[in-house]
């Protein structure tokens, strides 16, 4: 005669609904702050894409190793990442562009176009200029060699 397991003892194939960790919580902030998106990122840890889900739900956590690889690539020490707290409060906006074509050259302005943006604190600066793209970032870089070189 077969006996059936006692169903107390069962154990669920499902995840708890809620999983949430700060760790898991601070590679979801970092991954949108950095502008990642799971699938291609969990090839730079190397894991599954399964596995980078279940660390961004709290479901699994990183072995050391994959996690001294995920502080790596989003620019943080581990504890920071594993203790931290991150937010993703910048909004990023692309400017309008309007393209009018003129048959005589056009004068100059009498005052430049605002491109000022009030950000305070240089992580959040470089936050900012990563999720603006590479060509961003290379035109901020190059402007601050010209204004350091300038000041000598």
């Amino acid at each position: 005669m077969t006996m059936l397991p006692n169903p107390d003892n069962i154990q669920l194939m499902v995840e708890e609904k809620n999983t949430e960790t700060q760790l898991s919580r601070n590679i979801c902030t970092l991954m949108k702050l950095h502008g990642f998106t799971p699938k291609p990122f969990s090839t730079q840890v190397p894991v599954t894409y399964e596995m980078m889900r279940r660390y961004m739900s709290g479901a699994a956590r990183p072995r050391p190793e994959k996690l001294a690889k995920l502080a790596e690539l989003f620019g943080v020490k581990p504890a920071d990442l594993e203790y931290g707290s991150f937010t993703a409060d910048i909004t990023v906006t692309s400017p309008s562009i309007t393209i009018t074509r003129h048959d005589a050259p056009m004068a100059e302005p009498t005052t430049p176009p605002d491109r000022t943006i009030a950000i305070s604190d240089p992580k959040e600066l470089a936050s900012w200029l990563v999720a603006q793209g590479d060509d961003a970032l290379a035109d901020f870089l190059r402007g601050l060699a010209d204004t350091l070189q300038k000041k000598k």
